[in-house]
């Protein structure tokens, strides 16, 4: 009976939802209410991603649709845009659909799972739950800043939380609102939404995108998204050279921990620019020094930590209402897989703050295995 009420709301065979069961490319969440299934991996036309909630309503948040990158800009939007483009910032953070179920604020993953940490904080934002009370939809976007479990950058604007809107997306359609009308929207509720740093004709974006980019380096963000103002066109990234090694110089931090797609698309992007650039000696000489430094020093540091005898972690710290929050908090990444200790929890005038170890197995077994003696 459930399979034919997914099926129906999603507009997928029966056949289809019960094989993916068995495959366990949908999983099925049953430590919340209602309990809800998750696409581990596309399934025809429905986003990796998306959730089904098993309630009378059988509530449907899809799936964030990846937005693809460009290497080399110039044939990219050549090819992909119309006349007019829309250059927005690219925030460092993680990605996170807000929405409604049973009347509450939810927050889920770009995975499909909810988060109680960000959950917590998105209903603590002013604006949120009227808007989505109101327009029935699923707000789209990025969370930033310096306490959270996944991804710590500084934004000055967003302080330790800052959740902003990139997307107002139909739940039914997963069809985006073009970007003037989601921002006059979002505007009526007072929430914030992404920088758009401007709307330009095709013939002269290139150029502007490369000065942004700069600009953007300067102050150590992360580079733009390129849209088509109507939003009927997929949208373009592209990032600057100092996130491209800034990701890199974290990641060698662990390096037997992330994949060697994570490290070779990062070190090709820096190929691609510098050669769309056009880049002359003195310019390419500083950019592969800031990519070897970018690789080197994080893993040799690494190495000599463990060496010493040193157990290398990710540490991060959050910020909660309560000491449960913490719990929940802990208990949701270890059920994700993320082997976390909680180091310390200090009661504040605004509430409770954790430290959090992520514990990087793959890196420690390897590099101390080798340094013992081990040959491969």
């Amino acid at each position: 009976m459930i399979i034919e009420k997914i099926s129906r709301a999603l507009g997928v065979e029966p056949w289809r939802i019960k094989g993916a069961l068995d495959r366990h490319t949908i999983r099925i969440v049953k430590d919340f209410t209602p309990n809800y299934i998750v696409f581990k991996k596309s399934l025809g036309q429905i986003e990796r991603g998306t959730s089904v909630f098993l309630n009378d309503d059988l509530d449907v948040v899809p799936g964030f649709p990846k937005i693809q990158r460009a290497f080399y800009l110039r044939p990219v939007v050549e090819r992909h845009f119309g006349e007019k483009i829309a250059v927005e910032e690219k925030m460092n953070g993680y990605n996170v659909r807000a929405f409604l179920v049973n009347n509450k604020v939810y927050a889920l993953t770009r995975g499909g799972f909810i988060c109680p940490y960000t959950t917590a904080k998105l209903r603590e934002i002013s604006g949120i739950k009227k808007f989505l009370s109101d327009h029935n939809v699923v707000l789209c976007g990025e969370v930033v800043g310096m306490e959270n479990p996944y991804v710590i950058h500084e934004y000055p604007e967003a302080g330790k939380f800052g959740f902003f809107v990139f997307d107002i997306r139909e739940k039914k359609s997963n069809d985006p609102k073009p970007i003037q009308e989601r921002n006059s929207l979002l505007d009526a509720y007072g929430i914030r939404y992404v920088r758009l740093i401007g709307i330009f004709k095709k013939a002269i974006v290139v150029e502007e995108i490369f000065k942004i980019i700069k600009e953007l380096e300067k102050e150590n963000r992360e580079g733009v998204v390129l849209k088509d103002p109507d939003m009927k066109i997929p949208p373009i990234k592209y990032t600057s050279s100092k996130t491209n090694t800034s990701d890199l110089a974290y990641a060698f931090r662990f390096p037997y921990d992330y994949g060697r797609d994570f490290f070779f698309s990062r070190i090709m992007r820096e190929g691609y620019q510098a050669l769309e650039l056009e880049e002359e000696e003195d310019d390419l000489k500083k950019r592969a020094l800031r990519l070897g430094e970018s690789l080197l020093y994080p893993m040799v540091e690494t190495m000599k930590k463990i060496k010493k005898g040193e157990i290398v972690t990710e540490d991060f710290t959050v910020r909660v209402n309560s000491r449960r929050e913490i719990s929940k908090i802990e208990t949701y990444l270890r059920r994700q897989g993320v082997d976390v200790n909680i180091v310390d929890i200090r009661e504040e005038e605004n509430g409770f703050v954790a430290r959090v170890k992520r514990m990087r197995h793959s890196t420690n077994d390897k590099i101390r295995s080798l340094l013992s003696g081990k040959i491969e």
